[in-house]
């Protein structure tokens, strides 16, 4: 982030570039965010707002069911879990969906098993956190390599379209068939090409992971360089996230 930039925020803001922030969320807030994050993943609802993450849940979320049983909120329960160990929640609820948790596909279906909120208290939780954490840094890379590779072998294939250079990017850097690259990568990528269009495109998503995964997005930024940078755009979309939940009253 540019020192500009930097000046720009007041007090109140800079606090939330500090990776920890979440533990100044009340139980309320810790429980809506895990909630959220929860739901993002295995439903794909990226937007707070999405019918998927507004649909009340009296399994998950508490109060009385259809069959008039009365629920606790799990993720309060999960949200108390977590803080036990001094884990970050982003990254407690991602690595439960991650390879670390060596889900093993089932036998009549060959599909993976449905990841439910009672996974994310199991008795092998924290041993899936610290694997994920373990191997963080080398996926990224990963990501990083093989978006570059995929995007640069896009631009060679779609040269003979005689595109204007602007129009070029675009198309490649939004292009989900051929490109392999999650939002944080196509979003950096737009920002060192100039294309403001595919920047907007991806914002927020690559802003929601980038504040899960802080520490290592910065880590892996540093070493590659100009080829991909936090964006100021980033940063501030980071802090509305986290003033969200920090103002979140259920």
């Amino acid at each position: 982030m540019r020192p500009s930039v930097v000046g720009e925020l007041n007090e109140n803001s800079q606090k939330f570039l500090d990776p920890a922030w979440h533990r100044n969320l009340t139980e309320l807030q810790l429980a809506a965010y895990i909630r959220y994050q929860f739901i993002r993943i295995s439903e794909h609802a990226l937007s707070w707002d999405s019918i998927a993450q507004s649909r009340r849940r009296p399994h998950w979320d508490g109060g009385t069911d259809a069959y008039g049983v009365r629920r606790s909120n799990v993720w309060a329960q999960i949200g108390r879990n977590i803080r036990k160990f001094s884990a970050h929640p982003g990254i407690w609820v991602c690595a439960h969906f991650s390879p670390a948790a060596d889900l093993k596909l089932t036998v009549n279906t060959q599909s993976l098993p449905e990841v439910r909120p009672t996974n994310l208290q199991s008795a092998k939780s924290l041993q899936i956190y610290e694997k994920y954490l373990s191997m963080l840094g080398s996926v990224l890379r990963h990501d990083f390599e093989l978006a570059d590779q995929t995007v640069s072998m896009r631009f060679k294939t779609t040269a003979g379209l005689d595109l204007p250079m602007n129009e070029q990017v675009e198309y490649v850097l939004c292009d989900e068939s051929y490109v392999t690259a999650t939002p944080f990568f196509r979003h950096v990528f737009a920002a060192a090409a100039g294309c403001e269009a595919a920047m907007r495109r991806y914002l927020f998503a690559a802003a929601v992971d980038y504040e899960v995964h802080q520490d290592s997005y910065t880590a892996l930024t540093k070493q590659i360089g100009q080829h991909a940078s936090i964006t100021d755009s980033i940063i501030a979309a980071t802090i509305r996230i986290r003033q969200h939940w920090e103002e979140f009253r259920g």
